[in-house]
């Protein structure tokens, strides 16, 4: 699934509990990855505050998609 997010299309790397998703969101950006979490709440004080601990859809640009599947293969090492 594609997203055009400030006119950058990003894909969708996957859906992860908030935790792991906020984990793999450090490494990502410490790479040189944007990342864009979704919840299934957009709009709402839980999307923006963190303290929604369920499935958030994780998003990378399109162009660096082979990085992020590349961190992600690292984790699962």
């Amino acid at each position: 699934m594609e997203k055009l997010i400030a006119g950058e299309r990003y894909r969708l790397l996957g859906s992860f509990p908030r935790p792991v998703a906020e984990g793999l969101r450090a490494r990502l950006l410490s790479r040189g990855v944007p990342v864009h979490l979704e919840t299934p709440f957009e709009g709402l004080p839980e999307a923006y505050l963190g303290t929604y601990t369920g499935d958030v859809s994780l998003y990378v640009p399109l162009a660096l998609l082979g990085v992020a599947e590349a961190v992600l293969s690292e984790e699962a090492e």
